[in-house]
């Protein structure tokens, strides 16, 4: 053969192989599409290497935010567990259902919600769910009950007794197991978390699935593998910063009320290898779809329920990082303990590497999840959801005003307490209702929330509080103790800190 025919028959069985993987890439982007939706529990903003930590070690969430699209000012509903994850299953505020969640009935997410597994259910897709549950007991508000048509290590409880088998988790009633799974000894229950997501994902490989992996960690307890914890303590020494270990920390500071004080310094070496845990399972479910074939067809949503553990009150619990520069944590609705990190990978929809500033909130996945997988929303089943797709597709505009109410304080424990608030654009108002006063910070130059302008622009406070509890009346909020609802005065005066 000539040197001619040679060039022409390569240039030949190159076109065939790249007209073959063009045609491959078409049918997957035709396909509907796969839902991964991942969540980390207790994960802040600023664990994550994207958003700025020099310490923890997050290669792959990094590798998915240059596959995908990052979000840089994204909430949750609610700064605790059960009403984060009330928010992120029904699209609804956990305001609304302040019942079943301050009174503590049986099951915090109602039976009647519709949730957005649900829907995928009902549209043929295979629907699974790994991991924390916390919403309600077996039997009646189970994973099964609200969509899924798998449901494998859940628990009603909101941490395990210990990340190494026998798991457990905790529970009023005692230990129980999850779904009485079997495991090996020592099996540590974040990676048991990825094997069961790689399986889900196998089996179901020719079918379109959601899959929710809903990760235990990085919630407490702060446990790890020793040979990770060795790492990140070396590391620690490399930096010249000393390793912190259980409550007392040297770098916790008072927020200058003598109650509530928070972490400073991200130097926690056991947490440290929980996040590189949650990070490993992000790369592995991310190298399976690969690995499948099935990765261009495949939407991965990863975010967490609320900021991290970094503030407490007079119990000297252990503390697991610092969210700074954003003030407080866990329980407070100060943006510590309200923003999170978000990243949503869907390839040949979006630009790869792109950043979003839209705001977003927990209820917004509800919907988002509805419009990929191209159904019709449904707006009275998300009350309070908004799609972010325009926003991951790169529009930018000004999400309508995010409400807060939180009724649930935990003083003693993450020092936070009673309050509500609302973010209209760069506003933020938060009403310490049971402190009779009110806070009023401007994100966009202040995002540590530490200067209250609520003396300089009284008018700002008079709008935003009168939109907050017209949202709060027709959510019906209610206070912690049985029986008593708010009463809210829309003509109450204001009072300002200090």
């Amino acid at each position: 053969m000539n040197n001619k025919l040679l060039k022409l028959a390569i240039a030949s069985i190159a076109l065939f192989g790249t007209n073959a993987q063009a045609e491959t890439d078409a049918k997957q982007t035709a396909a509907t599409p796969n839902i991964v939706f991942i969540i980390s529990d207790d994960m802040g903003r600023q664990d994550v290497a994207l958003y700025g930590s020099k310490f923890h070690e997050t290669p792959n969430l990094d590798q998915l935010a240059r596959e995908g699209v990052t979000f840089n000012n994204t909430y949750v509903a609610h700064p605790r567990c059960v009403p984060s994850r009330i928010g992120f299953m029904s699209g609804q505020s956990p305001t609304r259902m302040g019942s079943s969640l301050v009174h503590n009935k049986k099951n915090s997410l109602p039976a009647d919600k519709v949730t957005f597994a649900e829907h995928l259910q009902k549209a043929g897709y295979k629907t699974g769910f790994i991991g924390k549950w916390h919403l309600g007991k077996e039997g009646s508000g189970w994973p099964k009950q609200q969509g899924f048509d798998e449901s494998i290590l859940a628990g009603s409880a909101g941490a395990p007794d210990s990340y190494f088998y026998p798991w457990g988790a905790k529970s009023k009633k005692g230990k129980e197991t999850f779904g009485k799974a079997k495991g090996e000894k020592g099996e540590y229950l974040t990676h048991r978390m990825t094997k069961e997501a790689l399986d889900f994902i196998e089996r179901n490989k020719q079918a379109p699935f959601l899959l929710v992996l809903s990760h235990y960690a990085v919630h407490t307890p702060i446990q790890s593998l020793t040979d990770d914890t060795k790492y990140f303590t070396n590391k620690l020494s490399s930096m010249g910063i000393k390793p912190v270990k259980g409550g007392k920390q040297y770098d916790i500071k008072s927020d200058g009320t003598g109650i509530s004080s928070s972490k400073t310094i991200q130097n926690h070496p056991t947490y440290a290898a929980m996040v590189k845990a949650v990070d490993d399972s992000v790369g592995q479910v991310n190298a399976k779809l690969k690995q499948l074939g099935i990765n261009k067809n495949t939407i991965i949503i990863f975010t967490s329920d609320h900021g991290g553990l970094s503030s407490r009150g007079p119990k000297n619990r252990e503390l697991a990082t610092s969210n700074l520069p954003y003030k407080h944590g866990k329980g407070w609705l100060y943006d510590g303990g309200i923003r999170v990190p978000h990243i949503v990978k869907w390839p040949t929809t979006i630009t790869a590497g792109s950043t979003s500033n839209v705001q977003v909130t927990g209820t917004d996945h509800y919907p988002a999840m509805l419009e990929m997988a191209g159904l019709n929303l449904s707006p009275n089943d998300h009350l309070d959801g908004v799609s972010y797709v325009e926003a991951a597709k790169g529009k930018n505009y000004t999400r309508v005003p995010m409400f807060w109410h939180s009724p649930i304080s935990r003083p003693n424990s993450t020092g936070d307490r009673m309050s509500s608030a609302i973010i209209d654009g760069k506003w933020k108002l938060i009403d310490w209702f049971d402190d009779g006063f009110v806070e009023l910070f401007n994100l966009e130059e202040d995002k540590g929330e530490t200067t209250n302008l609520a003396k300089q622009h009284p008018e700002k406070v008079a709008s935003l509080l009168k939109q907050l509890n017209a949202w709060l009346k027709g959510a019906n909020a209610q206070y912690r103790k049985p029986g008593k609802k708010m009463k809210w005065d829309l003509q109450k005066p204001v009072k300002v800190k200090g």
